[in-house]
């Protein structure tokens, strides 16, 4: 009996330490930027002052923003043709035969 408390208690003391450490990890990344917010952002740009809560989702929200894999890079940069020009967006299409393509597609 007493082996099946002291188990208990060892996973208890773990849990609320491992609990703690990410609570106590989240407050102080979170809280510079909350005052820094606060201070700079309601003065300069007429925003409202954001609680510590919406400070950390606004920084995991940044972090997951930054640590993704999007190549914004990629999504602007236009590959010019041979000839030096860019492509154009409808294939080798003249103008008036894209619209007459489009037009047979959604005609009813």
């Amino acid at each position: 009996m007493d082996n099946w408390l002291v188990k208990i208690f060892a996973y208890t003391t773990a849990l609320v330490f491992v609990f703690g450490t990410v609570i106590l990890f989240c407050a102080l990344v979170s809280l510079p930027f909350w005052l820094m917010w606060n201070w700079l952002i309601p003065t300069i740009f007429g925003l409202p002052e954001i609680t510590w809560l919406q400070a950390f989702g606004l920084w995991t929200f940044l972090v997951l923003i930054r640590s993704s894999n999007f190549k914004y890079k990629d999504v602007f940069n236009i590959k010019k043709d041979t000839d030096g020009t860019e492509p154009s967006p409808f294939g080798d299409l003249s103008w008036n035969s894209w619209l007459d393509q489009i037009k047979k597609k959604y005609e009813a």
